[in-house]
């Protein structure tokens, strides 16, 4: 797809003599978004890092926006992808301000401090995270819960056009988990930025992406439009633990769960 935002062929990780994926092809487009599933050590975490441009790929073309990495330089390519890994750590005090204002910096000049407008969209994006009244408190006095809330926010406010994100849910609890999918879910249909998700819920996958990629281990792999991919057969294989559907009144998404 030639508007694609990510964009993969015959893309070959693989972590020592493990490999996560084998000649997969990919394209997510502006407003779509992915979910990346599998057990756990299936390398989900060195996929998405490798489609951040964070590791190399063993074989294949990975092009973001239509260029790869390198063509783009590192400025450029900070300001189109944004990045949510699964450490979170904080050596230095700053507050929650701080911390999401950081998403900001891939826009700045060399020499340049954050603007009032940079204040304002990072502000915005921690109200967005149910954050608001918190912007002075330290980072390392919040839980959890809170502190995955400002990376998120951080990274809303970088505004990137690809966000790639390994656990986005962790730590969260159901109310929240929802919150940030219906979040990230609207920012989506709004600004036609595209998403990957590592998500462990198969039921959330279904509900809230429209892409799905499977991971089975050895390079094997399964990916498509995420209702036709995600189904009691494969998830059994997946998790290697049987699944079975249910039908949700109304008509709604169907649910998996466990015999």
């Amino acid at each position: 797809m030639s508007d694609a935002i990510l964009s993969t062929r015959a893309l070959a990780v693989s972590i020592g003599p493990h490999k996560v994926c084998a000649s997969l092809d990919l394209d997510l487009a502006p407003g779509e978004r992915l979910a990346i599933l599998g057990r756990n050590g299936a390398g989900k975490s060195t996929l998405l890092a490798t489609l951040a441009g964070l590791r190399a790929a063993d074989a294949g073309t990975l092009r973001l926006a239509g260029k790869t990495y390198a063509e783009h330089g590192l400025p450029t390519a900070a300001r189109l992808r944004g990045w949510l890994g699964q450490e979170r750590g904080d050596p230095f005090a700053s507050t929650v301000l701080e911390t999401a204002m950081v998403g900001r910096h891939p826009h700045l000049s060399r020499w340049s401090w954050e603007s009032g407008a940079d204040a304002e969209i990072a502000r915005a994006a921690i109200a967005a995270m149910g954050l608001a009244g918190m912007e002075t408190r330290d980072v390392q006095t919040l839980s959890g819960g809170e502190r995955q809330r400002a990376a998120i926010a951080a990274l809303l406010t970088q505004q990137p056009r690809l966000y790639l994100l390994d656990e986005p849910l962790a730590h969260l609890d159901l109310n929240h988990q929802i919150a940030t999918l219906d979040l990230l879910t609207r920012r989506a249909q709004d600004d036609g930025s595209a998403l990957a998700m590592v998500l462990h819920d198969p039921n959330f996958a279904l509900r809230f992406c429209d892409r799905a990629l499977l991971l089975f281990g050895a390079g094997e792999h399964l990916s498509g439009p995420a209702a036709a991919v995600i189904d009691a057969a494969n998830l059994s294989r997946l998790y290697g633990h049987p699944l079975r559907r249910i039908e949700a009144p109304g008509g709604n998404h169907p649910i998996f769960v466990p015999e």
